[in-house]
């Protein structure tokens, strides 16, 4: 179901699935960064490209390790990340693409903070709203069982 007047973006549910557990490897201290770059889907989801590009924010590249220890990460960015698993049994829409846009300095430059902050809510990213959100947390497909 999308909201009147958008059309919905390429859902790949497959590598979205495949995306969510290894982001839960990945921040649980499973998998090295390493492993988590080297299996991570490639698909045409550009749900998954921004995931996967803002992920890389939260570990270094410059050697392989596990995220535990002193390398674990802070709360804060494990919430994140667990948000975006909650993300990735939803289906997205036209405004999402949009966001990603603005995230990532594809958008008009005399424009882009004004645009940027017009196309999404950024703490409960990737979502697009503070309302979609909560809808997902009351209504988790990933954690409930259910299939995406």
């Amino acid at each position: 179901m999308t909201p009147e007047g958008s059309e919905e973006v390429e859902v790949d549910p497959e590598a979205r699935s495949l995306a969510a557990v290894l982001l839960r490897s990945l921040i649980s201290g499973q998998i090295t960064n390493d492993q988590f770059e080297d299996d991570f889907p490639i698909s045409s989801d550009p749900a998954l490209d921004a995931i996967r590009d803002t992920a890389w924010l939260y570990y270094s590249d410059t050697k392989e390790y596990h995220l535990k220890g002193p390398e674990r990460l802070h709360p804060d960015e494990k919430r994140a990340i667990i948000r975006w698993n909650l993300f990735l049994g939803r289906v997205t829409y036209s405004k999402f693409s949009r966001f990603l846009r603005h995230l990532f300095g594809m958008a008009d430059p005399t424009k882009k903070v004004e645009d940027f902050d017009a196309s999404g809510h950024y703490p409960v990213w990737p979502f697009i709203s503070k309302k979609d959100y909560l809808f997902a947390l009351r209504n988790p497909k990933r954690l409930s069982g259910k299939s995406v």
